[in-house]
């Protein structure tokens, strides 16, 4: 049973009285994929106002409606209720759900990783409710709170943060007893400026942990790491990384295309825990051991956490793998890009042992930066001896132009789908990667 499953739970966490108990089934801000029976709350942005969809939601049968609207504050109409903002309104509700809530809550922020994160851990913790798709800001993270099952003994909740005082907003809102940073790296620099601005976003999260709780941070940057020591003195932190300084660490990888085989050590805790996943890479193993530390802290079974990552991660698997173009591999990670995502990325293309080709989508959001940044991407795929680049936008041909004569630029489309028709060929593995608006998979089938 959801945490709001009826009106009766919707107006005890709004502190209102409604007139009669109606049960809701789901809850949608969306009416294109409202259902019968669903919570639809009226949600103003930049560039919409779902106040404009109320009448919409109910004829495709919304059970109640969340209106902000004035002209709805003294309606009789059962099926509406009325709000002073509709936003401040999801904080309401689920601030109050989780003053209410008796089992573990853990919230995951970082640069990359968080999903991945996230969805190991929901996977490894049993009975528990995570970030439903990715609903991870101002309007999601309170919905995936909402949709969060009433009986999980763990809830699992990922941040994002696009500019300064967001992870302040939402880990104010969470209050977790377990909180993970995945890592600091170049991301949303439009807004949060350079590396300076994201560890200061980021680091919102460790204030608002609930005393004697716990942090999970990488011990790669030591400058970062002694930030966060002297932030709070009330809670343990924990560290994770590549080298056997931190409380868990990697030994004897061995990593392939498809799969990574390795140990998570500890000489803290004197473990040593054999690890096999189909998640690749070393950005995973990172992941990996984020998730086990939180694992291991709140007193999981080590085996059930082992099992779970040989059970199917689907959702957890950015880049996933498919045959393609002439039986070609295509490694699928089009859900979004920033510097260090590609960089982990094309460490993967590396692995591979045919011939390899990147097609890479402009990186969004980098403000001042924007150039340099994807030169950098250009040099590093050349240092890693990718084959051939291809690159599609605006951006990208800085990064074409940096990685030298087997490099491709294209301005359009179409010329693209071209190009990998007619070029792709069976001993081929291929990298798709762009910024979310990019919209990168509208290459996949071509």
């Amino acid at each position: 049973m959801k945490f709001i499953s009826n009106s009766n739970y919707l107006a005890k966490y709004l502190d209102l009285s409604l007139k009669k108990n109606i049960d809701i089934k789901n809850i949608s801000i969306d009416t294109r994929t409202l259902k019968k029976g669903s919570l639809f709350i009226a949600i103003k942005g930049d560039n919409f106002n779902g106040n404009d969809y109320i009448d919409e939601a109910l004829k495709k049968g919304a059970s109640l409606v969340i209106t902000d609207n004035i002209k709805f504050k003294n309606s009789q109409d059962k099926h509406l209720i009325y709000v002073a903002n509709s936003i401040a309104a999801l904080k309401k509700i689920s601030k109050n759900i989780l003053k209410t809530y008796t089992g573990n809550v853990i919230g995951i922020t970082g640069s990359n990783g968080k999903t991945t994160t996230t969805k190991i851990l929901s996977n490894a913790l049993k009975k528990s409710s995570s970030t439903h798709k990715n609903f991870n800001n101002e309007i999601g993270m309170p919905l995936s709170i909402m949709l969060g099952n009433i009986n999980s003994k763990n809830l699992i909740i990922e941040m994002g943060a696009a500019k300064p005082k967001d992870i302040q907003y939402l880990s104010s809102i969470l209050r977790p007893n377990v909180g993970v940073i995945t890592n600091i790296g170049n991301s949303h620099l439009e807004k949060l400026k350079n590396i300076k601005g994201v560890l200061k976003v980021k680091s919102e999260l460790i204030n608002n942990i609930k005393k004697s709780g716990c942090l999970v941070v990488p011990n790669d940057n030591k400058k970062h790491l002694k930030i966060w020591q002297q932030i709070r003195n009330d809670i343990s932190i924990i560290t994770f990384g590549l080298s056997s300084s931190a409380d868990f660490y990697p030994s004897d990888i061995k990593y392939s295309i498809n799969k990574t085989e390795f140990n998570i050590c500890s000489k803290k805790y004197k473990i040593k825990v054999k690890i096999n996943t189909f998640l690749a890479g070393e950005h995973n193993v990172k992941n990996i051991l984020s998730s086990f530390a939180a694992s291991f802290i709140l007193k999981n079974s080590t085996e059930l956490f082992i099992n779970s990552l040989k059970e199917s991660l689907d959702e957890a698997i950015r880049q996933k793998q498919s045959k393609w173009i002439k039986g070609s591999l295509l490694i699928d990670d089009t859900y979004n890009a920033n510097p260090d995502s590609v960089k982990k990325s094309i460490d993967l293309l590396k692995s591979s042992k045919t011939r390899r080709i990147l097609v890479l989508g402009d990186m969004l959001e980098l403000g001042r930066y924007r150039k340099k940044m994807h030169r950098d991407i250009g040099d590093y795929a050349r240092a890693k001896k990718i084959d051939i680049f291809l690159g599609f936008g605006d951006l990208t041909k800085y990064a074409v132009e940096e990685f030298g004569k087997k490099g491709i630029f294209f301005k359009e489309e179409s010329e693209l789908k071209r190009f990998l028709k007619k070029n792709i060929n069976s001993n081929d593995t291929v990298l798709l990667k762009g910024s979310r608006a990019m919209k990168m998979e509208r290459f996949i089938d071509v």
